[in-house]
């Protein structure tokens, strides 16, 4: 599966625009600036802040992502899967250890500026041409983030950075 996926990976990679390339540069700096503004308000951390933010991550477009972390922060209802408010609630007092997820877990961790987390989504998944709908486990994410890592060395990338620029190019700018 590994070869097969790096082959995907670097087909998909070798599509980006310069504007796509400029747009997963920035992607998750832009995020954590929502963290960190999710952090402030609640007084808390950047991990904490970041946390939240992916809590709210599963089955959500990222706008509605964003506006529930900040309604969550400002003390609000949210309205959604109870299991991302459990998430959130966690998150305060957890941090990362919150999110057992390995997609929420690494999208945090991303989102708080580890370079090299991997964030494998359903989108990354349908670039793996794999079987979304079935997810994937522990060993299958191993293998997909491990072929996100290899596409980032060749093209002198982070880890980070390479994953956004193949989802954005999968997924679209439809976020």
């Amino acid at each position: 599966m590994i070869n097969n996926t790096v082959s995907n990976y670097r087909e998909i990679a070798s599509l980006a625009t310069f504007a796509q390339i400029e747009q997963a540069s920035v992607w998750y700096f832009e995020a954590q600036e929502v963290a960190e503004d999710v952090a402030e308000l609640l007084g808390a951390s950047l991990e904490i802040g970041a946390s939240v933010v992916s809590s709210f991550s599963p089955r959500e477009r990222w706008a509605s992502n964003v506006a529930k972390a900040y309604a969550f922060a400002n003390g609000k209802p949210v309205i959604g899967l109870s299991n991302n408010l459990a998430m959130a609630q966690k998150s305060l007092v957890m941090g990362f250890d919150a999110l057992n997820g390995q997609k929420t877990n690494a999208f945090a961790r991303a989102i708080a500026g580890d370079h090299d987390a991997v964030v494998i989504d359903v989108w990354m998944i349908k670039a793996a041409n794999l079987d979304s709908s079935k997810g994937v486990n522990k060993s299958q994410y191993k293998e997909l983030s491990e072929a996100v890592i290899t596409i980032a060395k060749e093209l002198g990338l982070t880890p980070r950075t390479t994953q956004a620029l193949i989802w954005i190019i999968k997924r679209g700018n439809n976020v």
